[in-house]
């Protein structure tokens, strides 16, 4: 039962990550927000960490380049739906960048020579016409909701790469992934200014400690207990579900019943294609 009670509550962590975007909204740069977001997140895996694996804040020479560019691809994948969210609704991000699976379908493709089945495609199909259903072009911010799309689109090469240096995520690993993603980060506070910095601290450690440090560092402790593949299918209900529930709740964010329907299809059409994939690659 521990490894369900602890991949809930990194859904319901994770899910406080648009609720904080939308409070300090835009008093601080989406950029210069990663950067805190990060920082704030390897600090709390720096201190937890330890507790569960001793060993987890040895870093080896091997893993370095791995790391870095899991972490770089990590900042990226995220600063696209920090944006999405300052621009557009917490419903309209999530549910966006949900296409994730589809995207990975074609990089898998070409980068891990993994087959494209007529289950697939007829599963793109149907993940398309969710996608119509949500309507982005003329629902919520045109700008955001394209920076959503690009949201998935980086976090489906993540996890192709991840997938080709049969990384996962771990204690020491994560820990070391927000590391290198606050490092790439780090240019844009000089370049963006800091903005409402001093006022927006509760927010900023509710989104880089609550829903990235402890939110990963639970995640983290459900997959040393289940498999990262089943973890993963938790991680893409939870994580909308989570963030639109509190988005209703929090900040009194609109609901469209298009919004409603073409998510449920986009997000259950995505869920099959993982498990076909996996059911594929084994």
């Amino acid at each position: 039962m521990k490894k369900f009670a602890y991949i809930i509550l990194a859904g319901l962590l994770w899910g406080v990550i648009g609720i904080s975007v939308k409070l300090i909204n835009n008093e601080i740069s989406p950029f210069t927000l990663n950067f805190f977001r990060f920082l704030t997140a390897f600090v709390i895996l720096l201190i937890l960490s330890p507790i569960i694996d001793k060993s987890s804040l040895k870093l080896k020479n091997k893993n370095i380049k791995s790391y870095a560019i899991i972490g770089f691809l990590f900042a990226i994948t995220t600063t696209f739906f920090i944006f999405a969210i300052s621009r557009t609704t917490i419903s309209d991000s999530v549910l966006l960048q949900s296409v994730q699976p589809f995207f990975l379908m074609f990089i898998a493709y070409f980068y891990l020579k993994e087959k494209i089945t007529l289950t697939k495609v007829i599963t793109l199909i149907i993940g398309l016409i969710g996608i119509y259903i949500i309507n982005p072009l003329t629902t919520g911010d045109l700008i955001g909701n394209i920076s959503a799309l690009i949201s998935g689109f980086f976090f489906a090469l993540l996890t192709t790469y991840m997938r080709y240096e049969d990384k996962k995520l771990h204690h020491t690993s994560t820990l070391w992934y927000m590391f290198f993603a606050a490092l790439f980060m780090l240019p844009f506070p000089f370049i963006f200014g800091l903005g409402e910095l001093i006022n927006n601290i509760p927010y900023i450690l509710m989104l880089g400690g609550l829903g990235t440090g402890l939110g990963y560092f639970f995640y983290n402790l459900a997959l040393e207990k289940m498999e990262a593949d089943i973890a993963g299918l938790f991680g893409m209900i939870l994580l909308p579900l989570s963030s639109i529930i509190f988005g209703i709740i929090v900040i009194k964010e609109a609901l469209p019943l298009t919004v409603i329907i073409g998510g449920a299809i986009l997000i259950g059409s995505g869920i099959y294609l993982e498990l076909h994939s996996k059911k594929i690659r084994s």
